[in-house]
């Protein structure tokens, strides 16, 4: 009906399969014991979130309300079950009607999380408890957890970007490595997060990536059409530039995420200028931030979220790509 929020973005990779989801609905209408699913209550605007039992709930809307969905073959539930469609359960003059009322009319074991989505410690939270729940068997990354948590308008707008010809490249062309848990998403995210930050030096930055990435993605979750759009431009024409300018191919395959960030945000904070330089220039600029001593291979083998080393990172990239302009 609506009341709880399933939306598409919520799938992550690992989903179900049919007879996994068969078999759960075999379990309900036996009757079996299930594990206790955990959801979210927004006592403000009583909005409901899951945040762990997606995969059952999704079984469960399935077999309420999904006309052409199926039960799977299977030879471990029961018989009359096997194969059938669910639009016959709902049929009242079935004789299968009687497990879709029994499914309808089920107690289902389920632990209520109440909080206000709006307060950034509540989500942060929220994050931590999806984590721990999600820990377990195949572990979720923090970004398909965020894709959960901060779902709206700007998650939509990262998965947007992540499919972008430019930004595909620069990682390699169709690598599952970066369409794998999000990671292509999270490094959108970290780009727009440092991008903004360096105009208050990193205020926000305090050498923890994952709460600086959640805090970021908190603030802007509902972000309006103007700063959706704003962001959609910035992170188009920076990763064109670099990808035509500087990369010609993969720039992770040449150097590593951390370089890559760098750059993009180096290029960003000057791009209006570096937009009418040639690339001759571009590629200068980019040697010469790979030559200076924040970007040695020394300086990039261990500690690279700490605050000083990415405060280090970015000024060096925007000096660099400011001086290579102006001499």
């Amino acid at each position: 009906q609506g009341i709880l929020e399933i939306q598409p973005e919520f799938q992550r990779e690992i989903v179900w399969r049919e007879a996994q989801q068969t078999r759960f609905i075999d379990s309900l209408l036996k009757q079996l014991p299930i594990p206790s699913m955990c959801f979210s209550l927004d006592y403000g605007s009583q909005k409901w979130q899951v945040i762990d039992g997606l995969q059952r709930m999704q079984s469960i809307i399935k077999f309420l309300s999904v006309d052409d969905w199926r039960l799977a073959r299977l030879d471990d539930i029961a018989p009359e079950l096997s194969g059938q469609k669910a639009s016959k359960f709902r049929d009242a003059n079935s004789v299968l009607h009687k497990y879709y009322m029994r499914v309808e009319n089920l107690t289902l074991p389920i632990t209520i999380v109440r909080c206000d989505y709006s307060k950034a410690n509540h989500m942060e939270y929220l994050f931590a408890i999806f984590h721990r729940l999600n820990s377990g068997g195949v572990r979720l990354r923090n970004q398909e957890i965020r894709n959960c948590i901060y779902s709206g308008p700007f998650n939509d707008l990262l998965r947007e970007l992540d499919k972008t010809s430019a930004w595909v490249n620069l990682l390699g062309g169709e690598s599952r490595h970066f369409q794998e848990h999000y990671r292509g998403q999270e490094l959108i995210l970290r780009f727009f997060a440092f991008h903004d930050a360096f105009h208050d030096n990193y205020r926000d930055y305090k050498g923890s990536l994952t709460k600086f990435l959640n805090g970021y993605m908190s603030e802007h979750r509902k972000a309006g059409k103007e700063f959706l759009a704003s962001k959609r431009d910035i992170f188009t024409r920076t990763t064109e530039l670099v990808c035509n300018s500087i990369a010609g191919v993969s720039l992770v395959a040449q150097t590593s995420i951390t370089v890559l960030e760098a750059v993009l945000v180096g290029v960003a904070l000057n791009l209006g200028e570096l937009e009418q330089s040639g690339k001759t220039q571009l590629e200068g600029m980019h040697q010469s931030l790979m030559n200076s001593e924040e970007f040695s291979e020394l300086s990039l083998r261990e500690g690279l979220a700490a605050r000083g080393k990415v405060v280090q990172r970015m000024s060096v990239a925007q000096r660099v790509f400011s001086s290579g302009i102006h001499g």
